[in-house]
């Protein structure tokens, strides 16, 4: 078996940690009050942010994954990884950024994980990190739609 090694941010979700890989990562920040509702826009769309006067949709990784909060909300979705999917910029909101680390023996799912947009798995010593592939996290279409309301 061959071992990749990837730079990548580490995040949660919940009590979850999860990596996106640093290239595709544009910016983070922190998302405070300015996020703004879009009307009978999907569940997992959280809304736009304006990121130095561009409109980016946000999209809630606990909706989209169907990841239960926890009972304390404060730190739920208090970060968003602006990335490029598809061509266009979207945000992630997720809770925390824990860190930027290299990650080394990235392995692939177990066959019964069949969520397209999981890549691999990291089984530190102290603990498991499920690496994700943004691109497959929202299909092309529903990319474009999103990018329809911010132009």
């Amino acid at each position: 078996m061959v071992s990749i090694a990837v730079q990548a941010v580490i995040f949660t979700l919940d009590q979850e940690e999860y990596a996106m890989p640093i290239d595709v990562v544009r910016e983070i920040t922190r998302i405070g009050n300015e996020v703004r509702t879009i009307p009978q826009a999907p569940a997992y769309v959280r809304g736009l942010v304006n990121l130095r006067g561009k409109a980016i949709p946000l999209i809630d990784l606990h909706v989209r994954f169907g990841i239960e909060r926890s009972a304390s909300p404060e730190d739920h979705n208090a970060f968003a990884l602006i990335t490029e999917v598809h061509g266009n910029y979207v945000g992630f909101a997720v809770d925390q950024v824990r860190e930027v680390r290299i990650l080394e023996n990235i392995v692939p799912p177990p066959p019964l994980v069949t969520a397209p947009f999981i890549g691999g798995i990291v089984n530190l010593p102290d603990r498991i990190i499920i690496q994700l592939i943004p691109e497959k996290i929202l299909e092309s279409s529903e990319v474009q739609g999103l990018s329809q309301l911010t132009s």
